[in-house]
């Protein structure tokens, strides 16, 4: 579904097209070095008549800036603009800043991404910085901040990114004349003893994966299927909440990751590379051909909710079961990403290429692979990029009553 699209109309007046569905009029134009972008709310974009307006509203808005007589204020009451331009350069505030820089980033990103970056300002930025105005915050102050902040760096550089973006925009518009972040170097700030997250990769063994499918096999079909397809493709686990019948190629044996369920919202892949075909281990397939029956019939998604209740859209619903089995089985917890961990760990180990295993898993290089799973690599020459060596997922199943699969499964 992915995130937000437009259709021209005109040069600066266009339809902006929302995952919702939901299609309204925006108008851009520039004003005092700024490209300003405004949505018409209150106008059908469909109707010719509405978008004619929106042509003419733009053209009478260049035509009062080319006359200096423009007024934000009038023209766009609600604007966050608005707001800052009717501010001068000496009292423009961090808040005014945020709350555009914001409203930018919910039209034009997907609302994940605005919903972490709207979590860092209202619980950091803005209760810190906020009433400060854009000429007095200084990299004194900034530097202050970091150093009482207990936990890891990147939590600090994710906060401070929206921070970033927006003294960049104010440099770029003359309100302030440096960027106060260009002279802290944050990674001196933080405590070393927080600096580093504590979250470690430990994937499961062969033998914790036997005891999880089997006592996941007794608890809900759904669920051992969905579970074994995890440990064998290595995907994230918005991306199995995400996959679609129509993605799978029973042919090739392989299936493209194109889209992710993330908070309850569904989404493109997580980077350009992610979008990616991944082979079908033989374990991978087996697990499909056992769903086929549950869900494909009048459903899109290949792995939904037991009893019917449809497609995975929060992880509390795949959390709560996986931590049951795992007790049952007698596993030491570990989240669900975990799946993931094992996947490539096992690969590797096996003897396969780590080029294709990052590409499997959807990395661009190598270089999270040798950083989280080097200790799993083999060290000789590994000639194979492309076919499975390790045995890792190549096993043949035995019948189980429950899961017999008829040849027109397939």
């Amino acid at each position: 579904m992915g995130g937000t699209r437009s259709e021209k109309i005109t040069r600066g007046v266009r339809i902006r097209v929302y995952p919702s569905g939901k299609r309204a009029l925006e108008i851009q134009f520039q004003y005092l070095g700024t490209t300003c972008k405004e949505m018409l709310p209150h106008l059908n974009a469909d109707r010719k008549g509405d978008q004619r307006y929106a042509i003419n509203l733009k053209a009478e808005i260049e035509s009062t800036i080319a006359r200096q007589t423009f007024d934000y204020q009038a023209y766009f009451p609600d604007s966050p603009r608005a707001k800052r331009f009717s501010a001068t350069a000496d009292n423009v505030t961090i808040r005014t800043l945020i709350e555009e820089w914001l409203a930018d980033i919910e039209r034009t990103h997907p609302h994940s991404t605005f919903r972490c970056y709207r979590k860092s300002c209202r619980a950091h930025l803005l209760p810190q910085f906020g009433d400060i105005e854009a000429r007095d915050l200084t990299p004194q102050r900034i530097r202050q901040w970091i150093r009482t902040r207990d936990c890891t760096l990147k939590s600090i550089r994710n906060d401070l990114t929206p921070l970033r973006a927006v003294l960049d925009q104010a440099l770029n518009d003359d309100l302030i004349d440096i960027n106060p972040l260009d002279k802290i170097k944050v990674s001196k700030l933080v405590n070393r003893n927080t600096a580093s997250s504590n979250y470690t990769v430990s994937p499961f063994t062969a033998q914790e994966i036997d005891a999880i499918l089997k006592v996941a096999q007794d608890y809900e079909p759904g669920i051992h299927n969905l579970l074994q397809f995890a440990f064998y493709t290595g995907l994230r686990t918005s991306e199995l909440f995400g996959l679609q019948w129509r993605d799978i190629d029973w042919q090739q044996g392989e299936f493209t990751v194109q889209r992710a369920v993330v908070e309850r919202k569904m989404k493109e892949t997580k980077t350009p590379s992610s979008n990616r075909t991944v082979i079908l281990l033989p374990q991978a397939m087996a697990a499909l051909k056992r769903q086929k029956p549950l869900s494909f019939i009048g459903g899109n998604f290949v792995f939904i909710r037991p009893h019917k209740k449809g497609p995975y859209f929060d992880y509390e619903q795949l959390e709560r079961p996986w931590k049951l089995i795992l007790k049952r089985a007698g596993v030491n917890y570990r989240n669900p990403y975990q799946t993931r961990h094992t996947y490539a760990s096992q690969l590797l180990s096996g003897g396969e290429n780590p080029l294709f295993v990052a590409q499997q898993m959807g990395h661009k290089t190598t270089e999270m692979i040798m950083r989280n799973y080097g200790r799993w690599v083999e060290q000789g020459d590994n000639t194979q990029n492309h076919v499975f060596i390790s045995g890792f997922g190549q096993g043949v199943e035995e019948s189980h009553p429950i899961y017999h699969i008829s040849a027109q499964a397939a």
